[in-house]
Parts: C-alpha cells; sequence; structure tokens
C-alpha cells in the first residue's frame, strides 16, 4: 500500500495534514535466527505483526535494523518502524580514553552506514534512533561534548543519507542533559510507576525538548514482579498521562516476554503485553484501548470554548488562519472574527468563511479583543492572531490546562512557519519576538496574545483588556493584572500555534520600536516589574535563541553528590544569561560611543571610544552568527547566520529608541487580593507599594533568608526578613549590604587613598554620605509600605 512520510510538526508529529500519534509497542532484542538477524523467524514475525496490526498499533520500534522480511510486512500492514541502531558504544569499551572514544564513532558510522542502505527511501521507516541510554556517569567519564558530538554527528549523517527520514537519540531521566543537535524528534524511556512523579517528569520534559515533539520509547512494568493486573492498572494510567500531557506518542515496552541481550534470554522480568507463547496479559487489551483511543476521548465533556481572532489588514495571511480552524473538531466551538476596520479584503474574507463575524471600526487591537470577549459565549475565551495558524488539537490542550481551577491564563508554543523566507527565518532566530517567559515546567509568568486562553469570568472581572495599548502590551498587562490577583498563567507545550514573524528588516525594527514604547506604556501600572533601564524584570526565563561561547559557558548540570542523582538535568544556563546581559547593555555602550564623537574635536583621542564600539559590536554580531543554530537543508545557512548576527545588533537599539518615545500609563488602583493567611499576597502589596515610590524591589533567591531588597539609590540594599505571627501580625527585620556598585566604588575608594590620598579621603566621605542618606530614606519608606500593607491586610481579613 502506499505510504507517506510522517513529519515532524513543533511538538507534534504529522503525516499529509492529520496529526499522527506514535501508538506502538517495542520488538525485541532476541537472540538471532538462522540468517544472523536477532528477530524471530520469518513465519513468526508475520504473525507478530498481524496481531499489532489488529490491536490498533502503529508503529512498532526495534533495537536493531530489521531484515526485509519485516520491513515489507511492517509495510502490507500500514504500521510504522522506529528502528534502533546496534553498536558496541561506551558502554562496550574495556577503557576510557581517546583511542575508545574514537572505535566509537567508527563503529557507530559504519553501524548507521550498512543501516541506510536498508532503510533509506523507505517511507515505513518512521524514524532512526542513532543511540540508546548512554549512562550518565559514562557521559562525565568521557565528557559531556565528545559524547554529544558523536552523536550529532550521526544525526546529520542520517540527513545526508535520507533528509527526508527523521532522526533522534534516545535519552532516559538520568542524562536527559545530553543535546543532540539536529534532532528531529526527541525519544525518552520512562519507567515511573507513580502518576504524581510520572506527570510531573513528563511536562517536564516537555520543556527541555524545547520545539521538538516528544515521544517515550519505553513505557511500561513488569508483570513477574507485579502481577498481571498491577501492570495493566499501572500501563493504563502510564499511557492516559502520555496523552494528557501532550506527549506524540508512546511504545509499550515490550510486545513479547521473548526477550534477550548478548548474554543470552532474559526471563524473570515479564514485561511483555504477551508471554511468550505470545498468550495475552490482561495488559494488551489496556494498551489496545488506547492504541483506538483519539484525544477527545479523554474527557467525556470539554469545557465551551471561543476562539477570538482579530485581524487588521491580514488578507494574505487570513486564509491560512481560518482554514486551521476548519480543521479543528473541538465539540461546540465558536469562532469569532473581529475586522478591525481593514482597509483591504480581510473583511470579505471572513465573511467568506463558516464562522461569525464582527465588523467594527478601526480602534486597535485591544478594542477588537474586548469586542470578541463581549460576544464570547464560551467559559474560555482563545485568541488567535490572524497570521498564526492553530494545530487541530489545540483547543483540547488548552482545556485540560484549565482543569487546574488555580489557572486563569493558558497559552502555548508560538512556532515559526517551516516554509518562511529568509528574513522571516531570521527573525524568528533574533531577541524580541512574542515568546512565553517559563517560572517552572508548566508554568509561565507571560504568554503571548497570538496563543493566550482567559477564562471568561477572569478577563471581564479586571474590565477585559486596556485599550490604550493600541498594538502591543495589552497581553502583558492582562498577564501580569490576573497574577496579582493571585491567579496562575499555564503553558501547554502541545497548545501549538504556527505564527509568522515580520518578513523584512524594516517591518522587525518597527515592530520592536512599538514593543519599546508599550514597555514604557506599562511601566505606569507595572512599575514593580521594570529596571532602571526600563526593560521588564522577569522572574523567569526566554528559552530558545543562539547558544553564544557554548564550549566555554556550558549550562551548569546538577550530577548530585559524586555524580549519583537518579534525574541530572540543567540548572542554569549560562550561554543564554550572557548573551541577554549582552542585549541589554549594547545599547549604553553606544550611547557612549555617540557621547564621545563630539570630544574628537578637541581631541582625536576620544575617536577610540566609538571605534571600540564599533568593534565590541561587531565581534557581538560575529558570535552570535557563529552561534546561532541552523536547521538541517537550510538553503542559505550562512547568510542567515549573518542576518541573525545584525538583527541581535539592531534590535535592542530599536527597543530603547521605542522606549524613549514612550510614556508610562498612569498607575491604576489595583483590586485587594484573598488576604487571609497569604502571606505572599502580603509580599505582593508590598513591593508594589515600594515600586510605586520609585524604589527598585527585587525578589530573594529561593537558597536564602531574606524576602526582598530594596535600593533607591547605587549602595545600598535593605534586604526585608519578613513573618507573619498568629491570624495576622506581619512582622520585619532590616539587614544591609552594598549592591555591586556600591562595592565597586568601596575598591576604587580604597585604591584611591593608597595612590591619590586628598582624592581617596573625597571619595570616601562622598561614598559614607550617600550610604547615610540611602539607609534614611530607605527606613523610612520601607516602614512605611509595611504599615500601609499591613493596614489594609487587617481590614481585607
Amino acid at each position: 500500500m502506499p505510504v507517506e512520510r510522517v513529519v515532524a510538526d513543533g511538538k507534534h508529529l504529522r503525516e499529509g495534514t492529520a496529526p499522527y500519534r506514535v501508538k506502538g509497542v517495542t520488538y525485541g532484542t532476541f537472540l538471532p535466527r538462522a540468517d544472523g538477524c536477532r528477530f524471530p523467524a520469518p513465519a513468526q514475525v508475520e504473525r507478530d505483526l498481524v496481531a499489532m496490526a489488529g490491536c490498533g498499533f502503529n508503529t512498532v520500534r526495534t533495537y536493531d535494523v530489521p531484515p526485509p522480511d519485516l520491513l515489507d510486512g511492517a509495510r502490507a500492514l500500514g504500521l510504522r518502524l522506529l528502528v534502533g541502531l546496534a553498536y558496541p558504544d561506551w558502554r562496550m569499551r574495556p577503557q576510557a580514553g581517546r583511542r575508545d572514544h574514537r572505535q566509537v564513532r567508527t563503529d557507530a558510522r559504519a553501524a548507521l552506514d550498512d543501516a541506510l542502505e536498508v532503510l533509506a527511501g523507505r517511507p515505513e521507516v518512521l524514524a532512526v534512533s542513532v543511540g540508546n541510554e548512554v549512562p550518565s556517569d559514562l557521559t562525565r567519564l568521557y565528557g559531556q561534548a565528545a559524547v554529544e558530538d558523536v552523536l550529532s554527528e550521526l544525526v546529520a549523517r542520517v540527513h545526508a543519507g535520507d533528509p527526508d527520514l527523521l532522526a533522534t537519540y534516545t535519552g532516559y531521566p538520568t542524562a536527559e542533559f545530553l543535546r543532540v543537535d539536529g534532532q528531529d524528534l526527541a525519544t525518552f524511556n520512562v519507567f515511573l510507576e507513580r502518576p504524581g512523579p510520572l506527570a510531573a517528569y513528563l511536562r517536564h520534559l516537555q520543556r527541555v525538548t524545547e520545539d521538538r515533539p516528544l515521544v517515550l520509547t519505553e513505557v511500561g512494568l513488569a508483570a513477574e514482579l507485579h502481577g498481571d493486573d498491577e501492570q495493566a492498572r499501572s500501563l493504563e494510567m502510564q499511557l492516559a498521562l502520555v496523552d494528557e500531557c501532550g506527549c506524540a506518542g508512546a511504545t509499550v515496552f515490550s510486545w513479547t516476554d521473548e526477550w534477550a541481550t548478548g548474554n543470552g534470554p532474559v526471563e524473570g522480568w515479564g514485561f511483555g503485553l504477551t508471554h511468550e507463547d505470545r498468550t495475552p496479559r490482561p495488559a494488551l487489551e489496556v494498551a489496545a484501548r488506547w492504541a483506538a483511543r483519539s484525544l477527545p476521548d479523554l474527557r467525556a465533556s470539554w469545557p465551551s470554548i471561543s476562539v477570538v481572532v482579530c485581524a487588521y489588514n491580514e488578507e494574505r495571511r487570513l486564509g491560512d488562519c481560518l482554514d486551521s480552524l476548519t480543521r479543528v473538531d473541538y465539540p461546540g466551538l465558536q469562532v469569532l472574527v473581529c475586522d478591525d476596520g481593514s482597509t483591504d479584503r480581510t473583511l470579505d474574507l471572513a465573511r467568506g468563511s463558516a464562522f461569525e463575524v464582527l465588523a467594527l471600526p478601526h480602534g486597535g487591537l485591544s478594542a477588537a479583543r474586548n469586542a470578541g470577549l463581549a460576544a464570547a459565549r464560551g467559559d474560555i475565551v482563545a485568541y488567535l492572531d490572524a497570521d498564526a495558524a492553530c494545530h487541530p488539537e489545540w483547543p483540547y490542550h488548552l482545556a485540560l490546562a484549565f482543569e487546574d481551577p488555580g489557572v486563569v491564563v493558558a497559552g502555548g508554543p508560538n512556532l515559526p512557519f517551516p516554509d518562511s523566507g529568509l528574513v522571516e527565518r531570521a527573525v524568528s532566530l533574533s531577541p524580541g519576538n512574542p515568546v512565553e517567559v517559563l517560572v517552572g515546567d508548566d508554568r509561565a509568568e507571560h504568554v503571548p496574545g497570538c496563543n493566550l486562553a482567559v477564562r471568561r469570568e477572569a478577563l471581564a472581572g479586571i474590565g477585559g483588556f486596556d485599550t490604550s495599548y493600541t498594538a502591543a502590551g495589552d497581553d502583558v498587562d492582562v498577564c501580569w493584572r490576573l497574577l496579582d490577583l493571585g491567579g496562575r498563567i499555564a503553558f501547554s507545550p502541545a497548545a501549538q500555534v504556527h505564527h509568522h514573524r515580520r518578513d523584512t528588516v524594516r517591518r522587525y525594527l518597527r515592530q520592536q520600536a512599538g514593543y519599546g514604547r508599550a514597555e514604557r506604556m506599562l511601566t505606569g501600572q507595572h512599575r514593580h516589574r521594570f529596571n532602571r533601564l526600563g526593560a521588564a524584570r522577569w522572574d523567569g526565563f526566554v528559552y530558545g535563541g543562539p547558544r553564544v561561547l557554548a564550549r566555554l559557558l556550558r549550562p551548569v548540570v546538577y550530577h548530585g553528590p559524586m555524580g549519583i542523582a537518579p534525574f541530572q538535568t540543567e540548572q542554569r544556563d549560562r550561554s543564554a544569561a550572557v548573551l541577554m546581559w549582552a542585549t541589554a547593555t549594547l545599547p549604553l555602550f553606544v550611547a557612549a560611543g555617540l557621547l564621545a564623537l563630539p570630544l574628537a574635536v578637541i581631541t582625536p583621542v576620544a575617536l577610540l571610544v566609538p571605534g571600540a564600539v564599533l568593534l565590541l559590536l561587531a565581534v557581538h554580531a560575529c558570535g552570535v552568527a557563529a552561534a546561532t543554530r541552523v536547521a538541517p537543508g537550510e538553503p542559505s545557512p550562512w547568510r542567515l547566520r549573518w542576518l541573525v548576527g545584525l538583527l541581535h545588533v539592531l534590535q535592542p537599539l530599536a527597543r530603547v529608541w521605542g522606549r524613549l518615545r514612550g510614556t508610562p500609563l498612569p498607575a491604576r488602583e489595583v483590586p485587594d487580593p484573598p488576604w487571609r493567611g497569604s502571606r505572599e499576597a502580603w509580599l505582593g502589596a508590598l513591593t508594589r507599594d515600594l515600586s510605586s515610590h520609585w524604589c527598585v524591589v527585587r525578589a530573594g533567591p529561593p537558597h536564602d533568608s531574606w524576602d526582598l531588597a530594596v535600593a533607591v539609590g547605587p549602595v545600598l540594599r535593605c534586604r526585608l526578613h519578613t513573618a507573619v505571627r498568629w491570624e495576622w501580625d506581619p512582622v520585619t527585620r532590616r539587614t544591609w549590604a552594598l549592591s555591586p556598585t556600591g562595592l565597586a566604588a568601596l575598591v576604587l575608594s580604597a585604591l584611591a587613598v593608597v595612590l591619590v590620598p586628598e582624592a581617596g579621603v573625597a571619595l570616601v566621605g562622598a561614598l559614607l554620605v550617600s550610604a547615610v542618606v540611602e539607609a534614611v530614606v530607605l527606613v523610612r519608606l520601607t516602614d512605611g509600605a509595611v504599615a500601609r500593607t499591613t493596614r489594609t491586610v487587617a481590614v481585607g481579613s
């Protein structure tokens, strides 16, 4: 039968235009048969494949290259194969030296080349896994970079041998930190037997794997150790969570108890859905029900959702957006197209669709979103930009995120379209795109308006979107207002949309200037969320982007004492932090260079400053260009890299220009959240009060004893330690610390005392006076803020 290739589609897999979810079983490994292949005899292979297809499975994972009878049989039955490679990897080497590492690379290349001779051009092969479960201790022994290099090279070799064949590396929890470049999908073996830890870990893996589909290639339970009934019960729980967490599927370990390694048959575990003689266990019926189940079958009923599409002069792209919504089968879905007074054919295209249309006078994005809110009938209102296209299962994953009653906002990733042009691809790799800010694996501080869902009552309760924001910033404002009221924002990686980026450099820079103006407007209403440079101060992290100095600034990984932590994961991405700080400080260097130019009239030496700034900008652009990861098959890799480097230089300048041209909006009254027993809400009110008096406030780290650090000048920081006694009796204690600026000033003053005593004494005196003034002001401000917020709490409780 004709078979179409399965392709990666963001966090999902796709066959043609339909989602493809892996519903499969593992097969092997077995003792060698007569022809040397480690599979059962051809007649048994045929019986097994027919039985698998009869149970509804669509995928079979093998641990070695399948023989022709298995390949042909799978194709005839419509089964896909996820093929593993068998070669002596790092676990099989007698030593741990460079020679052994080189031999692993040589053996892996030979095994892959032999496999590609058999597998290339065969669409029934879903993917090739270039490695399986490299242990964390061996990774540390050989070096993480060395192992990653080999696996990444093998992935590239798969793409070179067959550009349409998907490639992956199959990891597991103890070494989840391995980064294999170029993978089309992420595959993991995960054996967790309790629902809480498994759900949490799947959400974590969804974040770790970024914008790639996540497939669990081994799940299950040993029946011989736990019993047949417990195996079936556990498997039902595991497979339900695979679907609920938005994974692209799973393969159950394993089809049969017949199992062998290089040392001979393995007995006494009983992971099989069938016994060695292929008689079924109860778990086979559980797996068959799962294989026949679609995502809508997860719940007997689903909450009502209204989708609001706001469009202004989007005749080029509105059609793709509406077409994507026609492929959604969510029950009772209401779709509203709000035309914001377009002057092109946008309104005509909307009226030609099957959806409700609101023809509005041009009032800006926020006004259009509010009109959609007023007309929405669903309990959840989901906003989708007119230049975006949603995945067919998008509403389901949003609805699952709202099952936590504390969640008031939810969203998912917005990914670039895969067929976009050069500039749009470069913009997608550059800073300033609308992107989620995560504070946990499935919690966010902000999700962008192009893929944002809100409980209708919660959004109406704050008066909807603020129409002062006509082009940007309204989604940030809504997220922060609802967070300040105690709500939570969920992030669902599977609730994905594809979203067009700006397709010219000019439009991108104008967008960034507009975002800068919106940030300036937000500072008036959310003063506590901005730093002194006017940039938003996020508690979470924006993921993605080039990894500059990737070898020097490797992510910090938690291995545990002596490397024996069961889950070894990245704790801090130093490369991303360096890039963030470089982007934030570039405008300051440019300003210094411009200020030095007039001095060149007096002395030519002043030209060294702008010269140094230009050199710095060039180095920054070159570093980003070299670090930019290019997708396999990119037609213009170096043009793309150099354009990304240029945009990393221009974007912060455009953003600052927009901030300088913006005007803060007047502060609004913040309704009191439910206070009783809520120390967290009181600290939030204390932060807002201090910020409204132009203090710089930041939360303390999770490993320290202070809660807030408050500053009004460059020298001192006042650290507030807080507690609540009895029903509501908050108390505070202050400690003091020098800021980094104050510490640097102290060191310079000490040096000046030694080198130039008169000037040094003057500097020390100025530093002491500044510290005393700051301390007095901070005492008064913190005492006043504590008193005001305590009274508010007392009244509110």
